[in-house]
């Protein structure tokens, strides 16, 4: 006994200071449990939770002690993390696998729904503080590490994803998740203003959308576009109370990022929102910064193609699509309408007379008139009609989704005589009503063609025989247009021979000045006499040459005729003042006029002043610059000037008095209205009236009834023309006309002494 007392006060001290030291490793224990900022979980082989510290329970969003008790799966580990493996396999596999479970991250939740991801350190302990086996976890929230490298992976492969969702739509989505917030959205200016945006692509946490317009007025958008701040960390909705956006989403906080252009100019924003406040690091803001330089990179990529497209596609002028992509889309209505048994409508609009217009307004002035023709037109169209611009005035219409070739006719001739009439009320141009008309051609598939190429040459043939009835009205194609296209052809090659085969002749119409009761002069006129076809009419040819060329050498001709015919007047002492020819804009255009004249009169020894040149008004108004100098040097030279066709284009009398011209030519379409439209009266009064005033002669032309004789000399127009006095006669019928006036023999003086 005295030994084994003597045993115990030796080793009493030694067994004091081993609990002591168990005592102070424990409490150290306990203190760097309780105060780390790590996880610290132990959870039975059931999967129950047995202990947690503090930090692991506010992480988790849990009261004191709440998770006792509970079991791990379904608590704070989805049941996705253990589908297909049950508890106790996967325990039984960190007990003897310890190397592959000792760590991994996944994916936790909260006790309000959010996902945090853990960086775990899982021990198996065979006898725990109870005796029994169970889990040490040491747990580290990795969150913010996790989000970044999903920011990054989200920003390299966003726009090399397979699938149907473009680099915008998963932008947001993966920045929303990368994040931890419930809303992103990509924005982009609708329009210079900058005062709204447009949403490109809209994150709402479950699904995604695109389009609104939202106003930024009074929004934490603008205060980003205009460099003010970027972060607000809660209570956004309270901050901005103008926008309802915030407060119908429930926002908290907000953080945004301006999109810029290559010139550090806003073109957009891309901004994250959530329902909690949002604290950043700046590492965070800066990642977010980067997706905005992608963002934008793609925003001015995508904004270059559409350029690209835009100017390959579609006419710059009118914003209408082009010839390219108006073939496409008739091509695809062709495969449909052959799909479904359906018939589609090819309408050809071509403006009368647009020529005019750009002579007298300048081409500013005519590309203003085609931008409002367009718009006319597009109002005019149903949902599913396409209106193109092929070039110069032509433009097409296409109509499709017909059951049936009646219901094309009726909707087409409905549609075309709205054409018609839109096209024909005036335009306001720089101060100027312009007044102009629209010839209309319209084929129809499959009946009048099977492909593109023949119901567009079928639509252009009608829209020439709407010409040819007089314009401004629309023609459908039928199959006798094409041997009058194929005539067209063959005289515009024939016309080129013309003149070497000695086909073309001159006809004369005289002026008669009615209240002296003489011949004041001739008008020549152009005429064809084909071989084979006999007489082609001029309106016919003349219009193959406008549009040829072949007016110059044509005009060269007449010139050289009219001098040589003159000549022989003299010769035979006929007395005939003046001759009048017409002179085109391509003969001013192209420079010689005055020396090919020169060399004419002197050849022939007559008189520069017993020529009379009639230039259109559109011709004169064109380009004055070079064409007004042209005319004074001819009128110094002694010619004659006249304006042809007064009326019809848009000069006024002020503007008279600067051009070198001493008569006005009243166009035939008033003078032949006389005899029952009071416009045409009042205009062709107005001419009368004010032109002596200026000192400028009138020839009233196309007089084809008394009526109209006595109307314009009753107002003081000595000087007309037209098949009342005569049709236009063979040189050697003039010689008889002349001296039949001279003795006063002609029908029309029987009538003159009366008025």
């Amino acid at each position: 006994i005295a030994l084994f007392l003597l045993g115990i006060r030796q080793w009493y001290p030694l067994v004091l200071a081993v609990q002591r030291e168990a005592n102070s490793q424990a409490t150290f224990y306990r203190k760097l449990v309780n105060e780390a900022n790590s996880v610290f979980l132990r959870w039975d082989t059931q999967g129950r939770v047995l202990s947690i510290n503090p930090y692991g329970e506010k992480l988790f969003g849990y009261p004191e002690g709440e998770l006792v008790g509970r079991n791990v799966v379904g608590t704070i580990v989805p049941e996705r993390d253990t589908r297909g493996q049950d508890l106790k396999s996967m325990i039984e596999a960190i007990e003897q696998h310890p190397e592959q479970y000792h760590h991994n991250e996944n994916e936790n939740m909260t006790r309000d729904g959010r996902w945090l991801w853990i960086a775990w350190r899982n021990t198996y302990v065979a006898e725990g503080l109870n005796g029994s086996p169970e889990i040490l976890s040491v747990g580290v929230d990795i969150t913010d590490r996790k989000r970044a490298e999903d920011a990054l992976h989200a920003l390299a492969t966003a726009s090399q994803l397979p699938g149907e969702e473009g680099i915008f739509e998963r932008t947001v989505k993966q920045l929303a998740w990368a994040y931890g917030v419930k809303y992103a959205f990509i924005g982009t200016f609708v329009d210079e203003t900058q005062r709204s945006i447009r949403i490109e692509s809209f994150w709402d946490g479950e699904r995604i959308s695109r389009g609104k317009v939202y106003d930024i007025r009074g929004t934490p958008c603008a205060d980003v576009l205009r460099g003010r701040i970027d972060h607000v960390e809660r209570d956004v909705a309270r901050r901005c109370p103008e926008d309802r956006v915030l407060q119908d989403w429930g926002a908290e906080s907000y953080y945004g990022a301006p999109l810029r252009d290559t010139q550090n100019n806003p073109i957009g924003i891309l901004a994250i929102l959530d329902t909690r406040p949002l604290k950043l690091p700046r590492w965070n803001r800066y990642l977010i910064n980067v997706f905005a330089e992608r963002i934008a990179g793609e925003l001015l990529r995508r904004c270059a193609e559409d350029n690209i497209y835009q100017l390959a596609h579609y006419d710059t002028l009118t914003g209408l699509p082009n010839r390219l992509l108006f073939q496409d889309r008739l091509e695809q209505a062709l495969v449909h309408a052959r799909r479904n048994s359906q018939f589609v409508a090819l309408l050809f609009i071509d403006l009368d007379h647009f020529k005019h217009v750009n002579d007298t307004l300048g081409h500013a002035g005519g590309d203003i008139l085609l931008r409002e023709v367009a718009e006319r037109i597009r109002s005019l169209l149903r949902r599913s009609d396409t209106v193109a611009r092929l070039g110069g005035d032509e433009f097409t219409v296409l109509m499709a989704d017909f059951h049936s070739e009646a219901e094309l006719v009726r909707i087409a001739t409905s549609m075309s005589q709205e054409f018609t009439r839109v096209l024909a009320e005036p335009f306001r141009i720089d101060g100027t009503d312009v007044y102009i008309s629209a010839s209309i051609g319209i084929t129809c598939f499959p009946t009048d063609g099977s492909n593109l190429d023949y119901l567009v040459r079928n639509a252009d043939l009608a829209m020439y025989k709407a010409k040819e009835r007089g314009r401004n009205c629309f023609e459908f194609y039928r199959p006798e247009l094409n041997e009058l296209a194929e005539r067209r052809s063959r005289l515009e090659m024939e016309l080129r021979r013309a003149l070497e085969n000695d086909e073309l002749r001159l006809a004369y119409q005289p002026i008669v000045d009615v209240a002296a009761g003489r011949v004041a002069g001739f008008e020549a006129l152009v005429r064809w006499e084909h071989p084979e076809e006999g007489e082609i009419r001029p309106g016919e040819f003349i219009e193959m040459a406008e549009y040829n060329g072949l007016v110059v050498p044509i005009g060269e001709w007449v010139i050289r005729r009219v001098c040589q015919q003159l000549s022989h007047w003299d010769q035979e002492s006929v007395p005939v003042p003046m001759v009048s020819i017409n002179i085109s804009l391509r003969q001013l255009q192209r420079g010689g006029l005055i020396g090919l004249l020169e060399q004419c009169v002197a050849d022939a020894g007559t008189g520069s002043h017993r020529l009379m040149l009639e230039i259109t008004e559109s011709t004169l108004m064109h380009d004055p610059e070079k064409t007004l100098p042209l005319l004074e040097t001819l009128r110094g030279n002694g010619y004659r000037l006249a304006m042809d066709d007064f009326g019809t284009g848009y000069s006024s009398f002020g503007q008279l008095r600067q051009m070198p011209v001493r008569t006005l030519k009243i166009d035939r379409s008033f003078v032949e209205d006389l005899d029952h439209d009071e416009n045409s009266r009042s205009i062709v009064s107005a001419i009368l009236g004010m032109g002596p005033g200026l000192g400028l002669e009138v020839i009233a032309e196309g007089v084809e009834t008394e009526g109209q004789m006595h109307f314009l000399f009753r107002h003081h127009c000595k000087l007309m023309q037209g098949y009342y006095f005569s049709h236009p006669l063979a040189a050697e019928q003039c010689p008889e006309y002349a001296q039949r006036a001279a003795g006063g023999e002609l029908p029309w003086q029987q009538d003159t002494p009366a008025l």
